[in-house]
């Protein structure tokens, strides 16, 4: 069976490689030391998406490590079961079919005596891995370049960006035939991600809040056991991966006539969206997004330390991970009451940068509303990924 979608140019990782291998060096790194989880870790793992941005390589449920040098780059693969996988999809990469017990062993064996390594992903690397790698010379953490260079979406990321929001909007359009099927909301999701998974997606994990009042997003069985019924408010949420490259997206609706007070905070959460993708223009601060958005929320009346109202982020970047670095540190995560307000990276919006946004709100005695939308930055504005309609839906 032929890819379902366009396999990560050889050339383009090259290059990203040696970018980064030219910075190290200029911080006096002979290589670079990369660890990266695998997607199963899904949006729990920041270290997956520098990995898969600088090799193409999902390790799935194993842990990889890549050594990049001068003269090539090589794949250490912690299972023996993903070393056929490796050396099939990853021609440009010496792989190393070596246990983390024996990293170290083999990172001795390819460095110069003193080598210093900058490294990429080691703030998620297991103590129990760390330990083997040997007396090395650790040199510099970069995984903040990393993450500039990945800010801004090449063609071919756009691509497959734009694929993975062709995903989203299916698994929308399919949503009302699997609710008046009246099953429980868990094998609703389950039924979608299967979907989107059959159409390519190589990842997929929803979330499904049906109730009278919707008060968070659910995402697990245990969470999501309600039948659909006439009244409920229907919030779905959406994140997907095609080829590594993440796709998100929230819609929103009632089964039956959407209440007056369901409205108005649809209403609400509609217009700090509009707010955050005016404010989405080439040469405009970053933070001017936030602020945006938050603006419009105080001038509705809704106060931010108010207990009776929860909300998630207001919005992150995208890409190889589901909240991409340095975009996301622009958006404070509402839902931990304990997080620090954001102190937005000095950076200025360029076109290629791909957002999500996705202001929300969930009021006690009134219930929840959320609109989620793909964002890439194009040199005229905001360009809009989804397709399926912002409009809450009714459905039967």
């Amino acid at each position: 069976m032929p890819p379902l979608f366009p396999i990560d140019d050889l050339g383009s990782l090259a290059a990203r490689r040696a970018a980064l291998l030219d910075l190290a060096g200029a911080r006096g790194c002979a290589g670079i030391a990369v660890f990266g989880h695998g997607s199963a870790l899904g949006t729990g793992t920041k270290s997956h998406g520098a990995l898969r941005f600088l090799s193409g390589w999902d390790g799935h449920e194993s842990a990889s490590l890549l050594l990049i040098l001068p003269e090539g780059a090589h794949l250490l693969v912690a299972s023996p079961f993903m070393v056929p996988l490796a050396r099939d999809l990853r021609p440009d990469l010496v792989v190393h079919d070596v246990r983390p017990d024996a990293w170290g062993a083999t990172l001795g064996a390819l460095l110069p005596a003193g080598a210093r390594l900058g490294l990429v992903g080691f703030d998620e690397m297991p103590l129990a891995i760390h330990r083997h790698l040997g007396d090395f010379s650790p040199g510099p953490a970069l995984d903040a370049d990393v993450a500039r260079l990945r800010l801004v979406k090449d063609a071919a990321e756009q691509h497959l960006h734009r694929a993975a929001a062709a995903l989203c909007d299916e698994l929308f359009a399919a949503l009302g035939a699997e609710l008046s099927a009246r099953l429980p909301a868990w094998q609703i999701q389950l039924n979608l991600e299967m979907r989107a998974r059959r159409a390519g997606a190589d990842y997929c994990r929803t979330w499904l809040t049906i109730a009278p009042q919707a008060d968070y997003c659910r995402y697990w069985r245990e969470e999501a056991q309600a039948v659909p019924q006439a009244g409920d408010q229907v919030l779905l949420g959406v994140a997907l991966t095609v080829d590594g490259h993440w796709g998100h997206g929230i819609r929103m609706g009632s089964i039956g006539p959407l209440s007056a007070g369901h409205a108005e905070l649809a209403g609400h959460v509609d217009a700090m969206l509009e707010a955050g993708l005016a404010a989405l223009r080439p040469g405009l601060p970053l933070a001017g997004v936030e602020a945006a958005m938050e603006a419009e929320r105080a001038r509705r009346g809704l106060a931010a330390d108010d207990p009776g109202i929860r909300r998630f982020r207001n919005g992150h970047g995208l890409g190889c991970s589901y909240e991409d670095p340095l975009l996301t540190d622009a958006f404070r995560q509402h839902f931990d009451p304990t997080a620090a307000p954001v102190a937005a990276p000095g950076l200025t919006l360029s076109p290629g940068m791909l957002f999500e946004l996705h202001p929300n709100l969930f009021v006690a005695g009134l219930g929840g509303a959320a609109l989620g939308e793909m964002v890439l930055l194009s040199p005229h504005g905001a360009d809009v990924l989804l397709r399926f309609p912002r409009a809450c839906v009714r459905w039967s």
